[in-house]
């Protein structure tokens, strides 16, 4: 999974599904997920929403279970919130850091704060800084409004603060006094991601009151709109968002190696260990030759133990997490090589190029002969080419998808 969104209520959740197509729900544990897709302007993402209720400890929960089932690469917190400083009702805060205001010690002296403060995705804080710079966002909104963009903390408590007279608002101001926004959610959303450094993760809500005057009328007008503003702007952050490229920026070692099999491991052929490894020579990109270079030794000791391929494969992912988890050189090394290979399109089986090379993958059913180049703009071009079946098995004849007529036999 790509992305995934939390709602705490209801409103909230209709901003966002409304941006989402090809929806489902998908039952995990006894909750139900919706989950489609969003094209973005770089890429298609896989989307899972949940709504999860209100308070903190609902948030988090909620935010470990959405990691544990789907393993997104970013997880976005969005709704509505109330405005603290500066901002106006349909302004946008996008939290620079999460304000845990309740911590700390009340004794007869009063109250004594013991800060609590995460942060979120600093790459995705400068990405939304670059969409609030160009204004195209505001687009998206059918009701015309020009509303503000504000950066910086989010507090959060698990009570609603309905007056800048109560006790919770003069912490803030007394402790937290750089707060622009107050909600119920953010610093436990916060902790959850903070025990999965390799996801990234953002806040950003739409200010539906300035605390004083609430009342049904006002949130029934103002919430949704609030709601409308902050989706509106998650949306043009995914549209902006180069996935491939954040994915391998700052990875623990779990997903790094795993990134790196998922690479390199297509790529192999398996039939004879003294070939293991050759076809790189041939490789489109040099970052993923030399990316082999620096883990064959974890391959060819895990393939010389005969196991199946996926055996061999989850074996090489845990030998090669250790050894980065034991090297942070070598981590930073294959971190950025893998990043270059993406900016060149070079990661993942469905964009590699493999000259000269045959029975690329063992136990596949396909050989190749001359060039081939895998990638997503020839398939569609396979599927017009035309298949002749024989008693030898398939032949794919006619269409020159590699730069010369092809045969491929089964």
């Amino acid at each position: 999974m790509d992305i995934a969104i939390l709602t705490p209520i209801t409103i909230e959740y209709h901003a966002v599904k409304a941006y989402l197509e090809d929806t489902r729900e998908e039952q995990k544990d006894g909750q139900y997920y919706t989950l489609g897709q969003f094209r973005g302007g770089r890429q298609t993402f896989s989307v899972v929403l949940r709504e999860t209720g209100p308070r903190n400890s609902e948030l988090a929960l909620a935010a470990e279970r959405i990691v544990r089932h789907y393993e997104p690469a970013v997880v976005v917190l969005t709704g509505i919130a109330g405005g603290v400083k500066d901002v106006g009702i349909g302004d946008v805060v996008v939290g620079t850091q999460a304000y845990g205001y309740e911590a700390g010690k009340s004794t007869d002296k009063g109250f004594s704060s013991r800060p609590n403060v995460l942060p979120f995705s600093s790459e995705l804080i400068e990405l939304a800084k670059s969409i609030e710079r160009a204004g195209e966002w505001r687009r998206r909104l059918s009701s015309g409004a020009s509303p503000m963009v504000f950066f910086g903390p989010i507090a959060s408590g698990d009570q609603v603060v309905a007056s800048t007279q109560a006790e919770a608002y003069r912490i803030i101001k007394a402790h937290y006094n750089d707060t622009l926004a107050l909600e119920m959610e953010s610093i436990g959303f916060a902790r959850a991601l903070a025990a999965y450094p390799h996801i990234r993760a953002i806040n950003i809500r739409g200010i539906s009151d300035l605390l004083d005057g609430k009342n049904a009328a006002h949130d029934a007008e103002n919430q949704p709109r609030a709601a409308a503003h902050a989706a509106a702007f998650v949306f043009e952050l995914l549209n902006q968002l180069d996935l491939n490229n954040l994915k391998i920026l700052n990875m623990d070692a779990k997903t790094l190696a795993k990134e790196i099999v998922s690479t390199v491991f297509p790529l192999l052929k398996l039939d004879s260990v003294q070939q293991i490894g050759k076809e790189f020579k041939h490789a489109a990109d040099g970052s993923i030759l030399e990316i082999w270079e620096k883990v064959k030794p974890w391959f060819i000791e895990e393939i010389e133990a005969g196991d199946s391929p996926e055996e061999t494969r989850g074996a090489i992912g845990s030998a090669l997490r250790k050894e980065l988890n034991k090297d942070e050189a070598l981590k930073q090394q294959l971190e950025s090589l893998l990043k270059k290979a993406a900016e060149k399109g070079a990661t993942g089986s469905s964009k590699v190029v493999i000259k000269d090379s045959k029975n690329v993958v063992q136990g596949s059913t396909i050989n190749v002969g001359g060039d081939f180049r895998v990638g997503d703009e020839v398939k569609q071009e396979i599927k017009d080419a035309g298949i002749v079946t024989n008693e030898g098995g398939v032949t794919l004849k006619g269409k020159n998808v590699a730069g010369r007529d092809m045969n491929i036999k089964k």
